[in-house]
């Protein structure tokens, strides 16, 4: 068994060398790597970087979006036993200068005219930058430059001298040995870098199998950023260790088109994206007439009580037939036709659309966990889905809630601590070698997690009464007007919300009621859009205790962003970027004094 994940590679490129390891669009179609290629382009790279100076324990920086390069790079790196540093193509300029400086990368990659600008631009304040590697040619005038290819025929002149000097650096690794380092793209303040271990990410690969099945016949379609640790572990690393092909879409929003035409069995997803597929059935459902709507409801009900019955009678199979014909098998269609299952991370997934897939018979499973922890904790069984949690931990993990509710974790898969900072470490693991998550949860009779929020984002009245924000934000966006929410009301007499209206939805609601605006801006602060957001609140808010409720809206006329810092790479929303920038429009929402009851 590989203790190293460079080992793990090589050990797999040799048992499927004539296999399809990576699918890269390449004009009209995809060009497919067999893992014999895939397992000599890393030896030439690894070889290439030697040449360039790169050693043992040297940090290797990444920028990039998902392709070959990108796991030629990392792997490279690797057999010569050096640390990769994966960074977000969309961070700000500031803040990968801090990332470069903090990790004293040596060398980067980066995949893009416009990252080599950004490195243009800082390359001065860049303490430790010694050479800048391009995927594509040409320069601007740097003297560390060198293209891909220019590495990979430096790489292939010095193979022989180089190739038993990447042996032996595969076969010194160890699984305590450092292998990466990855920032958190935390909603407050700099990044830390997470430094992970071999061991802790391939002891959460083997746990995870344990609870999910996963085979090599299985094919899968990356899209996430692979400098995210949910992709970049369950969606590349377990590909390898289990030889199963990797299809990288072209862009994300080419994901609809992409997964239509690889037709996976397997996708790694964010929430996000089963969201857009649920309320995009439902509003062409609401659009639709009567009979539409009785068929759906009736299709969605048979879903239900086939997935819950354990042994099904024939009217009942003749039913689930019927029911896939009319809107289950479109549904699937839409995702290419072969997915067996889809997986859930980075962010809470609302309970009612986790059971829209699964009654349809897509199997979507939720899982949880951070990049401190390599990342998964706690994974869904597919056979023993409980909606509404995020699973059970994985084999060799603990978990166990504190006494304010925080979730607190123990297990190989935890990480050695962040990268120069021993305070914060400290502050994260305890003495025990408990980590303090920082999200509030609950365990239940049967040992599944329920994610409640953030330990941070809990909302304290003027009143005391103590609000968790995601919960209330995740009921109101299953409103077909709400786009993005964020509430707010820390300090103050009662909850209210920035809300980002579903501008396609807003708009047809207003033509339909023979109103045309010229511009979002207009549409936005009609009084009309006002009064039709706060009656979907007021309607998803029923059931919730009336210190939860939010009581007052502004409506924002763009989406928030990462292009103006307001959300960070896997779709979280900067809470306090947010709250800062729309300062005077929250203060114009508690501008008139309130009766302070309302919150009792």
């Amino acid at each position: 068994m590989a203790e190293t994940l460079i080992e793990m590679f090589f050990s797999t490129a040799e048992k499927y060398s004539n296999k399809t390891a990576l699918r890269y669009r390449d004009g009209a179609g995809f060009k497919d790597i067999s893992f014999s290629e895939y397992s000599e382009n890393v030896r030439i790279i690894a070889s290439g970087l030697a040449t360039l100076g790169v050693e043992k324990s040297d940090k290797v920086a990444l920028i990039s979006e998902n392709r070959p390069e990108w796991s030629y790079i990392d792997l490279g790196a690797m057999a010569l036993g050096s640390i990769t540093v994966p960074i977000y193509p969309t961070l700000t300029y500031k803040c990968i200068e801090t990332i470069l400086n903090d990790c004293q990368a040596k060398i980067i990659a980066v995949s893009q005219p416009e990252h080599l600008e950004i490195i243009r631009k800082i390359f001065n304040n860049l303490k430790y930058l010694k050479t800048i590697i391009t995927f594509f040619e040409g320069g601007n005038g740097l003297k560390v430059l060198y293209d891909l290819e220019e590495v990979m025929n430096r790489g292939r002149e010095a193979m022989e001298e180089n190739e038993r000097k990447i042996d032996n650096a595969i076969e010194q690794q160890q699984a305590e040995d450092l292998v990466t380092i990855i920032y958190t793209s935390g909603t407050t303040g700099d990044p830390k870098g997470a430094m992970l271990t071999n061991n802790n990410i391939l002891s959460n690969i083997r746990n995870g199998l344990d609870v999910v099945h996963v085979s090599d016949s299985d094919e899968m379609l990356s899209w996430l950023p692979m400098s995210h640790v949910f992709e970049r572990v369950v969606g590349y690393y377990l590909a390898l260790y289990k030889g199963l092909t990797v299809s990288y879409a072209e862009s994300p929003k080419t994901i609809a088109e992409d997964i239509r035409e690889v037709k996976p069995t397997i996708v790694i997803c964010v929430p996000r994206l089963f969201e857009k597929i649920y309320y995009a059935v439902h509003e062409n459902v609401a659009k639709g007439g009567f009979h539409k709507k009785l068929i759906f409801r009736w299709c969605n009900n048979t879903g239900r009580k086939y997935y819950y019955q354990e042994r099904t009678s024939r009217y009942l199979e003749f039913k689930r037939r019927l029911a896939d014909k009319l809107v289950f098998s479109k549904l699937k269609k839409r995702t290419g036709g072969r997915v067996r299952m889809f997986v859930s991370g980075g962010a809470p997934l609302d309970p009612k659309i986790n059971q829209f897939f699964n009654y349809a018979g897509l199997t979507l499973i939720e899982g949880y966990g951070l990049t401190e922890t390599s990342p998964i904790l706690s994974l869904n069984p597919t056979t023993e889905i409980k909606f509404g949690t995020v699973g059970k931990p994985l084999p060799e993990t603990e978990i166990k809630i504190a006494e304010d509710g925080e979730i607190l974790a123990k297990g190989p898969q935890i990480m050695k601590g962040y990268y120069n900072k021993p305070e914060d470490t400290a502050r994260v693991i305890d003495e025990d070698g408990w980590f303090h998550t920082g999200d509030i949860g609950e365990l239940d009779e049967d040992n599944y997690l329920k994610i409640t929020d953030r330990k941070k984002n809990i909302i304290v009245t003027s009143g005391g009464k103590n609000i968790a924000p995601q919960y209330v934000e995740n009921l109101l966006l299953s409103s077909r007007y709400i786009e993005q929410i964020m509430m707010v009301g820390d300090n103050r007499p009662f909850p209210s919300a920035l809300v980002v209206p579903a501008f396609d939805n807003l708009e047809y609601y207003f033509r339909m009621n023979g109103m045309i605006f010229k511009s979002v801006n207009e549409m936005v602060n009609d009084q009309g859009a006002y009064e039709l957001i706060e009656s979907e609140v007021e309607r998803l808010s029923e059931e919730l205790p009336n210190f939860m409720k939010v009581k007052k809206v502004f409506l924002i006329d763009r989406e928030f962003d990462q292009e103006n810092d307001e959300i960070t790479p896997t779709l979280k929303i900067k809470r306090s970027i947010v709250e800062k920038k729309y300062s005077k429009e929250i203060e114009s929402i508690y501008s008139i004094d309130e009766d302070n009851s309302c919150c009792s």
